[in-house]
C-alpha cells in the first residue's frame, strides 16, 4: 500500500511541478538554447527575390555622415523606378519634416513612381499620437499618402533579449496595425475577436526561420544603386529593402543566427520575416494543452516502465530523455514544429532520482529488518553467543551494528561447520545437481586419493569441479544389477554397489538431497562409509564357515563309511545309534551352512521361473517323503505356472525344501503334504502383485503360543508344548526344537522382501504361507 501511494504521488505531483517549472526563466533559457541550435540546423536558402540595399560603411564614406538629405533618398527611388521592382521597403522613420520642404515634396513625388512601404515608429506612452495610429508615430502625411502601405516594424525580443518572434498584428483594440512585411508579402491576417480590454495587443505571432547568419541575403551598397552601378536586371521584379547595416546605425537586433557578431541588422530581420511570409515558413508552437501533454506523458510512460522493469531504471530514464530530445529535433528540422524538451527531460531525471531513492530506501529498510531478524535468531546447539557490545549513541548505527554481528555469527558458524566437516571420520562430499564435487572433508580426499588423485590428496582443489560418477566409475567392483546407465533418471542412481580403491579400501556411497529456498540452491550430500573392516570380517567368516563345514562333514562321512563296511560284524543297536547321531551331526552342519548363506548378502538375483523352483523342491524331498509314507501333492494355478520372479533360485528352493521336510516330519504315515502356488491380485489392478506359496500338512498342529513362537522366536528356542502332551514332548524332544531350518526360511523370505505367515489347528495340521512380491526383490544397499 505504501508503494502504491508513493507511485500515485509521483504520477500526480511530479507532472504538476514540471508544468510550473517549465515557465521558469532557467528552463526557458535552456529550451531557448536548444531551440536556437536547432533553428540554425533548420536554416533555408535565402530567397533570390529579395535584395537589400544597404546603408553600409562604404556608402557612408562616399555620401558623408548620416543622416542624408531626403533629396538623396528621392534620387535613389527615381533611379529604381525604371527597373520596376515589385516593392520597396524604405526602412526609415520619416516622422519629422526636413529643413527644406522641397526635399520632402521631391521624396513624396518619387514614392509615387513605384510601390513603397513605410514603417511605423513605436511611440512612448507620453508621446502624442494620432487617432488613426494610436501608439505609433506615423510618417508625414505626404509620405503616408504616397506609400503603398504603412505598418509596424517592431520586433518582440524574448526574456533573454533574443528576437525569435514578431507579431503580424499589434496595437490597441480596434486599431491593430499589420506588420509592414505582411503588407509587402500580401499575407495580412484577420484580427482575432477583441476582448474587453484597453491594453496593448499582439496577435498572430510569426516565429522566424532564419536563412542563415548575417549577410545571407544578397546585398548591394546604397551608393552603388544611387550612382547606377547596379544593373537593372538585378533590380527588376525584386523586393528591395532599403535599410542600415553599418554598425551603430539603425536598429541592431540579437537573433539566434547572429553568429559571431552577435546582432543582425533590422533590415535583414525584415528580409527573413518577408521570406517566411512569402513561402509559408513558420516555426509552429504547440497549444497549451498539447504542451502540457508533451511534458506529462513521458513521465507517466517512464513510471509505468519503472513499475514493470524497475531494475532498468537508468536505461529507461536515459532512453526516454534521449527520445524526447530526438523527437524535438526531428519536429523542428522536419516539420518546423517546436516541442520544448527540457521540461520532460528534467522531469525524467527527477523521476529517476526519486525512484532510485525510494527503491534504495526500501532496500535499506528491508536489509535493516532482516539484519535485526538475523541478529535476533537464537544460538544453535554449537554456537557460543558472544558478549553484546553496548548500543551506539547514534540510532542510525543500530542496523550497522546488527548487520556486523550477524555477519560475524555467520562467519563463526561457517568456520565451525567447516571444521566439524573436516573432523568427521566418515568421508563426505558436497555435490551440485549435475554431480560436480564442490567440497569435501579430509577423509574423502584420503579415501579417493589412493589412486584416483595425485599425491596431494588433502587438496580440495584437486576434486573441485570433477563429476563424481566419472571419478568413481573405474573403482566399481560390484555395481547394482539392472541399472541402465544410459537411461538413469539421475546421477545418484548410478551410485549403488561397492567400490575398491587401488590400496584395497572398500566403500559404498549414500546420497541425500538438500535444498534452499531457490531451485538453484539444490545440492547433494554424499557419504562414503568405508566397508574395508566389514568385508575383511566377512572373508574370515567365509573361511571359518568352509573350515567348519569341512571339519564337521568329513568325520561324519568317514563314520558312515566305516559302518557300511562292518554292517555284518557290528552290533545292530550300536550301529544304528552311531549312524543316527552321525546323520544328525551331518544335518546340523548342512543346516549351519544354509543359515550362514541365508544370513549373508551373497545373493545372486536373477529372473527365476517360480514354477520350476517349486517342482525342483518337490523332487528333492520325494525320497524323504516316500520313506515316511507321505504323499506330496503339488498344485499350481494355470496363470501362476509361468510366473517369473526376480529371486535367488537356489536359496528359495532350499527354503521351500526346509518347509516340506518339516511338514513331512510332522505328518503321520499315509497322509499328504500340499504344496500350492497362487497369484496375489493387486489393489484395483488387473495385474498380480505377488506370488503366494503355501505348504500344508495334516499333522498334530500347534497351539497359538506355539505358532507365535515358531514365527517370531529366535533360532534354537524350544517351542512350548501342550500340558497334556508330555509324553509326545519326551518322545519328540529332538524335533520340537526349531533348529536352523525355519530360521533359513525366515532369512530367505526377508531378503526377498516377502512376508511369512502360518495357520495351525491342534489335531488338524499346519499351513505355512510365503508371499513374495513380483517387483524387484533385490535388497537395498542400505539394508
Amino acid at each position: 500500500m505504501r508503494l502504491l501511494i508513493e507511485r500515485l504521488l509521483m504520477a500526480l505531483l511530479l507532472p504538476l511541478a514540471m508544468l510550473g517549472l517549465a515557465q521558469r526563466p532557467g528552463l526557458l533559457q535552456m529550451d531557448a538554447y536548444i531551440h536556437d541550435r536547432l533553428l540554425i540546423l533548420a536554416s533555408h536558402r535565402a530567397s533570390p527575390d529579395i535584395l537589400i540595399i544597404a546603408i553600409d560603411e562604404h556608402s557612408l564614406r562616399e555620401l558623408g555622415r548620416w543622416p542624408w538629405s531626403r533629396e538623396t533618398h528621392a534620387r535613389l527611388l527615381e533611379g529604381l523606378a525604371p527597373a520596376a521592382p515589385r516593392g520597396v521597403l524604405l526602412d526609415l522613420f520619416l516622422t519629422e519634416p526636413s529643413a527644406d520642404p522641397r526635399e520632402d515634396a521631391r521624396l513624396a513625388q518619387a514614392m509615387g513612381l513605384l510601390p513603397v512601404y513605410l514603417p511605423l515608429l513605436h511611440a512612448s506612452p507620453l508621446a502624442f499620437t494620432s487617432h488613426e495610429w494610436p501608439g505609433f508615430l506615423p510618417p508625414l502625411p505626404d509620405f503616408a499618402a504616397q506609400a503603398r502601405g504603412v505598418g509596424h516594424a517592431g520586433l518582440a525580443p524574448d526574456t533573454d533579449g533574443v528576437a525569435r518572434t514578431l507579431y503580424l498584428l499589434e496595437g490597441y483594440p480596434a486599431h491593430l496595425q499589420p506588420y509592414v512585411g505582411a503588407l509587402i508579402a500580401q499575407r495580412i491576417p484577420q484580427p482575432a475577436p477583441e476582448a474587453s480590454s484597453t491594453d496593448w495587443l499582439r496577435q498572430s505571432p510569426l516565429r522566424l526561420l532564419f536563412a542563415g547568419p548575417r549577410g545571407s541575403y544578397r546585398t548591394v551598397p546604397y551608393v552603388s544603386v544611387l550612382r547606377g552601378e547596379v544593373p537593372a536586371e538585378l533590380l527588376r521584379d525584386k523586393l528591395l529593402l532599403v535599410g542600415a547595416t553599418a554598425p551603430g546605425l539603425g536598429d541592431q537586433t540579437l537573433t539566434p543566427n547572429a553568429s559571431i557578431r552577435g546582432v543582425l541588422p533590422g533590415v535583414e530581420v525584415h528580409a527573413n520575416a518577408i521570406d517566411n511570409l512569402m513561402h509559408g515558413r513558420n516555426v509552429s508552437v504547440s497549444p497549451p494543452l498539447w504542451h502540457a501533454a508533451w511534458t506529462v506523458v513521458p513521465l507517466w510512460i517512464a513510471l509505468w516502465l519503472l513499475v514493470r522493469r524497475g531494475r532498468y531504471a537508468l536505461p529507461i530514464a536515459v532512453g526516454l530523455a534521449s527520445t524526447c530530445l530526438l523527437i524535438s529535433g526531428i519536429a523542428m528540422l522536419a516539420c518546423h514544429y517546436w516541442l520544448p524538451p527540457v521540461a520532460p527531460m528534467l522531469g525524467l531525471a527527477i523521476l529517476y532520482l526519486l525512484w532510485s531513492w525510494r527503491r534504495l530506501e526500501s532496500q535499506f529498510v528491508y536489509l535493516r529488518r532482516r539484519a535485526q531478524v538475523l541478529d535476533a535468531l537464537p544460538g544453535g546447539a554449537f554456537e557460543v553467543m558472544p558478549v553484546r557490545a553496548p548500543a551506539p549513541a547514534d540510532p542510525t548505527a543500530h542496523p550497522q551494528q546488527a548487520l556486523d554481528r550477524a555477519i560475524a555469527r555467520l562467519r563463526r558458524m561457517q568456520q565451525l561447520m567447516d571444521k566439524a566437516m573436516q573432523a568427521m571420520p566418515v568421508a563426505m562430499l558436497i555435490c551440485d545437481e549435475e554431480g560436480r564435487i564442490g567440497s569435501g572433508n579430509a577423509a574423502a580426499f584420503r579415501l579417493l586419493g589412493g589412486g584416483a588423485l595425485p599425491s596431494n590428496d588433502n587438496n580440495s582443489a584437486a576434486l573441485r569441479g570433477v563429476r563424481l560418477p566419472e571419478l568413481i566409475a573405474p573403482l566399481a567392483v560390484t555395481p547394482a544389477s539392472g541399472t541402465d546407465v544410459a537411461h538413469a533418471a539421475h546421477w545418484t542412481d548410478l551410485l549403488h554397489g561397492e567400490y575398491v580403491t587401488s590400496d584395497a579400501r572398500v566403500f559404498r556411497l549414500e546420497a541425500a538431497a538438500f535444498s534452499g529456498d531457490a531451485p538453484e540452491d539444490r545440492g547433494w550430500v554424499v557419504m562414503l562409509p568405508e566397508l574395508t573392516a566389514e568385508r575383511e570380517a566377512q572373508r574370515q567368516r567365509d573361511e571359518w564357515r568352509q573350515f567348519l563345514s569341512h571339519d564337521l562333514r568329513s568325520p561324519q562321512v568317514t563314520i558312515l563309511s566305516i559302518l557300511s563296511m562292518h554292517e555284518t560284524t557290528a552290533d545292530a543297536g550300536m550301529r544304528n545309534a552311531i549312524r543316527r547321531e552321525a546323520e544328525r551331526t551331518l544335518a546340523l552342519a548342512e543346516g549351519f551352512m544354509d543359515f550362514a548363506l541365508a544370513e549373508s548378502d551373497d545373493y545372486r538375483f536373477a529372473d527365476t521361473h517360480i514354477g520350476a523352483v517349486l517342482l525342483d523342491a518337490r523332487d528333492q524331498v520325494w525320497h524323504y517323503a516316500r520313506a515316511h509314507g507321505v504323499r506330496i501333492e503339488a498344485r499350481l494355478d494355470d496363470d501362476a505356472g509361468d510366473t517369473i520372479l526376480r529371486a535367488d533360485g537356489a536359496l528359495l528352493t532350499r527354503a521351500i525344501v526346509n518347509l516340506l521336510n518339516n511338514a513331512i516330519r510332522h505328518s503321520p504315515s499315509g497322509r499328504s503334504v500340499e504344496l500350492r502356488m497362487t497369484l496375489e491380485p493387486g489393489n484395483g489392478s488387473a495385474d498380480a502383485s505377488g506370488v503366494r506359496i503355501s505348504v500344508g500338512d495334516q499333522g498334530s498342529g500347534m497351539t497359538t503360543e506355539q505358532l507365535d513362537a515358531l514365527l517370531h522366536a529366535s533360532r534354537g528356542r524350544r517351542v512350548p508344548s501342550e500340558p497334556d502332551a508330555a509324553a509326545s514332548e519326551t518322545k519328540n524332544a529332538g524335533t520340537r526344537r526349531m533348529g536352523l531350518g525355519f530360521s533359513v526360511v525366515r532369512a530367505v523370505v526377508q531378503k526377498h522382501h516377502g512376508t511369512l505367515g502360518a495357520e495351525s489347528t491342534p489335531g488338524a495340521g499346519t499351513t505355512v504361507r510365503l508371499l513374495l512380491p513380483l517387483t524387484d526383490s533385490r535388497p537395498s544397499t542400505s539394508t
